[in-house]
């Protein structure tokens, strides 16, 4: 009889390990999803949209910077699934002029 209750709790031990083992990576599929859609969101960027356009499009930036009619909103997407890149926005006059991630077009940021 002791024998069969000790069968039985490891294979509910082992049941509960497989839930478990299916819920990480059920986690780690919708994290790399996650890392997926938030560098592509920047696609939605388009030369001479508004900043309200952009936040709209992408959310609230994680910085600004300004410099007389220059403004830069600054993004810490992921760009694939664990690690995030900088991404800059640069606001001209009130409307993009530029966009992409650090060093891209020249821009000097």
């Amino acid at each position: 009889m002791l024998w069969e209750q000790y069968i039985g709790s490891l294979i509910e031990a082992k049941e509960a390990g497989m839930k478990m083992a299916c819920i990480m990576a059920i986690g780690l599929a919708a994290l790399l999803l996650l890392g997926c859609a938030s560098a592509s969101k920047l696609n939605s960027v388009s030369l001479g949209m508004t900043r309200d356009q952009v936040v709209g499009a992408i959310g609230e930036p994680s910085s600004t910077s300004e410099m007389g009619n220059t403004q830069y909103l600054k993004y810490q997407l992921f760009s694939d699934w664990i690690f995030t890149d900088r991404y800059y926005v640069r606001l001209t006059d009130g409307k993009v002029d530029a966009f992409g991630r650090v060093g891209d077009f020249n821009l000097g940021y």
